[in-house]
């Protein structure tokens, strides 16, 4: 038994695969920022999984377009977000959540999460007085 197939019917399987495939890519890419951030509760529990107490909602919520190009200052951010596990260059162009919550026992700490597309992919804690200190989170999923 033999199949013909015209070239038409060849490059309308051909797409179908290609589009298949990118899809799949989209959505292994998504989940396996692993931290899920959909919510106030699950932003919560990751933090308190940390051992970071914070006020029970965030003070402050911004959105932020990731540069395509890093500065400096972007770089130095990203180098503290990869030496926990993070990497914002995985997001370049991406419009992210920025969460922002009150540390419950250090009043002069605030913790920034950023969230693209209900996934945690980045965060600080830091201190709000001039020259204070900045850290990052750690990933916990890993």
């Amino acid at each position: 038994m033999y199949v013909t197939l015209t070239r038409k019917s060849v490059a309308v399987i051909l797409g179908a695969v290609i589009i298949s495939l990118i899809l799949l890519g989209q959505i292994f890419s998504i989940n396996a920022g692993g931290i899920d951030g959909s919510t106030n509760e699950k932003r919560l529990q990751y933090l308190n999984g940390l051992g970071i107490s914070v006020a029970e909602t965030a003070t402050n919520l911004k959105t932020v377009k990731i540069p395509q190009e890093f500065s400096d200052v972007y770089k130095k951010y990203n180098s503290l977000q990869q030496k926990a596990g993070f990497d914002l260059a995985n997001y370049k162009g991406k419009t992210v959540e920025i969460y922002t919550y009150l540390c419950q026992d250090q009043p002069q700490k605030e913790v920034h999460l950023m969230v693209y597309k209900g996934n945690i992919i980045g965060g600080d804690v830091s201190e709000t007085m001039i020259n204070g200190q900045m850290t990052a989170l750690k990933r916990n999923d890993k």
